[in-house]
């Protein structure tokens, strides 16, 4: 029998690359911009999640003041309370089969949410979806292991 030497890989170039990779891809990827409108939303517990692509964001700030823009928030635009017809119209003709969000903060009065909602409801846009923040399950539901009297 021969003396064969034993075949040793050396795994430092493999752990290198791999590095380089994990630093290559953490350095490049984009995380969720900042909001262009600060908006506290309401609590819920609904767990319905938001399409990423194809929505059109109404928001309703602080101040009561209305924003237009798709998910990329690039495109914000301002809107008049008397030009909200006119928007909702404009931005359904572009996107008609857009999933459409509304955004109301939490320390706004309902009446400007509704106002948002009544030229939602003119425009024909009677389907849209309210975005809450999720604050997690209910501790008790109602009618379910309680006493109620």
């Amino acid at each position: 029998m021969s003396g064969r030497m034993p075949i040793r890989m050396d795994m430092t170039p493999m752990v290198d690359v791999a590095f380089l990779l994990l630093i290559f891809f953490m350095s490049t990827t984009q995380f969720k911009p900042p909001e262009v409108v600060a908006v506290n939303l309401p609590a819920s517990t609904a767990e319905m999640r938001v399409p990423e692509t194809g929505t059109i964001i109404f928001t309703v700030n602080r101040d009561g003041r209305y924003f237009v823009s798709s998910e990329s928030a690039n495109d914000i635009q301002e809107i008049e309370k008397d030009q909200l017809f006119q928007a909702i119209v404009a931005w359904r003709t572009q996107n008609p089969s857009a999933v459409i969000i509304v955004k109301g903060d939490r320390d706004v009065t309902y009446g400007q949410v509704g106002e948002l909602m009544n030229r939602l409801a003119e425009a024909k846009a009677v389907r849209f979806n309210h975005m809450t923040d999720v604050k997690g399950k209910m501790k008790a539901e109602p009618g379910k292991g309680r006493d109620h009297g």
